[in-house]
């Protein structure tokens, strides 16, 4: 018997993917594949998630690509956590005067004024320069093969293509009808091959990763950007570097929880965390750790609060010593109560990894929507992300618009530790819904015992915006008027909703024995080494 062993549950839909020797889950089959497919070679956590990140890209391109932004954590069994910051900032030239002065009051939500640096690609290459142990060439081929050769497209890639959405941005943005079709004409298993990616790649592959940032390679799609209205220039890209620094951390039920530091949003995870614990609501045995929603959903509220106190470029902000601390979060919580909310994508990518000597990342990659910005870089196959319209156009000290600042990130990675090390590496996609996702599968799975694949399975509760609280099919019919006497107004969603997320998970016990779980909302896999 493993200790702390959790319980089996019938709930689950698929099966736990078990292993001692390492395993990855994420977004799609092809990237968790092509993870496992490093490990098996002798690489190490980071070799692994650098290739399914990269395979990611090619093979969800509406999500995420090389026009997008990374933020990520990597627990070394020996040394601890560091978070790894892979966003970009915004262009020098982007300042909330500048967009007043074109007549505007907020940052259109598609088109060029909203694209930050790409920071992807460097995140890749200097998180395998620190941590991995392959060179970049060799973690890349998986993605440039997959480009070359097609991927075939699942039911949400064929679903996308066909869809109203697809077909909206692609009459306002031809360029991407050039590089994925015309709406309306996917089909399940039809091949979308994207060579000018794979050339891009193998330039990155063969010349490393500031080639994408300076030099020739790095002049030619950013004038094919200029042309269409994008603010930044040379020395917006020469500039951009990735951040490496200690994550936050809160104790927890036991345990150390770990996430980025802003501008991610992470710390509202921590603080729904602390908030729970402050009030020790723990259930017991069998009992449903959100037996009292309408509390669930305050202490979720109270959370965002702090993050849209505090997170930004890191430059703008100073984190009180005791933001997380007991005194300050019953403070908080006896302030006067503003749901807030952040619109935008959940068109975001994420993967974990975990290798026999119990390293481990939690990866999370984005173009932020559908396409992003839909800038598209025809010539070398890039979508930009949009990532800076979240900013606003006064003068607001955390969200106001500055030229040269990393902008407000819902990307928020997590891992678990404990006594013998990793315990969980998890992350989903969901914009104002991811610490939200991770919370209650969390919560599921360390408090009420679930094992991971049934914690990630369990039907989910999201406060949307507003008091507006969205709820899958399959929730408790009890808790709608449980809400709507707290105030809220209640929409039902589907018992499987893409809007919940869709976590990748993997549970280390303290055997080593690895178990995953992988969000049947998406698209997600577990493979096992």
């Amino acid at each position: 018997m493993h200790a702390n062993e959790p319980k089996a549950s019938l709930q689950a839909h698929r099966p736990i993917v078990m292993s001692e020797r390492g395993m990855v889950v994420a977004g799609h089959p092809r990237a968790a594949e092509a993870g496992a497919a490093m490990l098996r070679a002798g690489g190490n956590a980071m070799d692994a998630a650098v290739a399914a990140a990269a395979t990611l890209a090619v093979a969800i391109p509406f999500m995420n690509g090389l026009g997008g932004d990374a933020i990520a954590l990597w627990f070394d069994a020996k040394a601890g956590v560091t978070a790894i910051n892979g966003s970009g900032k915004t262009a020098k030239a982007a300042t909330a005067e500048a967009m007043r002065a074109r007549g505007l009051s907020a940052l259109p939500r598609r088109g060029p004024l909203g694209v930050s640096v790409p920071g992807v690609v460097a995140a890749w290459a200097e998180s395998l320069e620190r941590f991995g142990t392959r060179s970049l060439a060799e973690v890349l081929a998986p993605a440039i093969a997959l480009a070359e050769d097609g991927v075939p497209l699942d039911r949400t890639g064929a679903g996308f293509f066909n869809g109203p959405d697809y077909a909206e941005l692609a009459a306002a943005f031809p360029n991407l009808v050039t590089l994925y079709g015309r709406p309306g004409t996917a089909e399940l298993g039809a091949r979308l091959k994207q060579p000018a990616v794979a050339e891009m790649l193998r330039c990155i592959a063969q010349h490393g990763w500031r080639a994408f940032y300076e030099g020739p390679l790095a002049n030619a799609w950013l004038a094919e950007a200029r042309a269409q209205g994008v603010l930044l220039d040379a020395s917006d890209l020469a500039e951009h570097e990735t951040l490496f620094d200690a994550p936050l951390a809160i104790d927890w039920r036991g345990r150390r929880v770990h996430v980025a530091p802003p501008n991610s949003q992470g710390i509202a995870l921590l603080a729904m965390l602390g908030l729970a614990e402050l009030e020790d609501d723990q259930p017991s045995g069998d009992e449903d750790p959100l037996l009292d929603p309408a509390a669930h959903l305050a202490r979720k509220c109270t959370a965002f609060r702090i993050r849209d106190a505090y997170c930004a470029d890191p430059r703008r902000v100073t984190l009180p010593p005791d933001v997380l601390k007991p005194r300050f979060l019953t403070a908080l919580r006896k302030s006067a109560l503003e749901p807030v909310a952040i619109s935008g994508g959940g068109d975001t990518s994420t993967l974990v990894a975990v290798d026999s000597a119990g390293n481990a990342v939690s990866w999370v990659q984005s173009l932020f929507e559908a396409f992003g910005s839909c800038i598209a870089c025809v010539q070398h196959g890039m979508v930009l992300h949009n990532r800076a319209i979240l900013e606003r156009l006064d003068d607001d000290p955390v969200r106001g618009l500055k030229g040269g600042y990393r902008p407000f990130h819902t990307l928020s990675p997590a891992l678990v530790t404990g006594p013998y090390g990793l315990e969980l590496a998890i992350a989903t996609p969901g914009d104002h819904g991811q610490p939200q996702s991770l919370l209650q599968v969390m919560r599921r799975h360390f408090e009420q015992g679930l094992d991971i694949q049934s914690a990630v399975e369990w039907p989910r509760i999201r406060h949307d915006q507003g008091k507006v609280v969205l709820l899958e099919a399959r929730c408790p019919e009890a808790w709608t008027p449980l809400l709507e006497n707290a105030g809220w107004t209640v929409q039902r969603v589907d018992g499987w909703s893409r809007l919940m997320g869709g976590v990748n998970a993997i549970r280390r016990m303290a055997d080593g024995l690895l178990m995953g779980g992988a969000d049947p909302r998406r698209e997600c896999y577990a493979v096992a080494v």
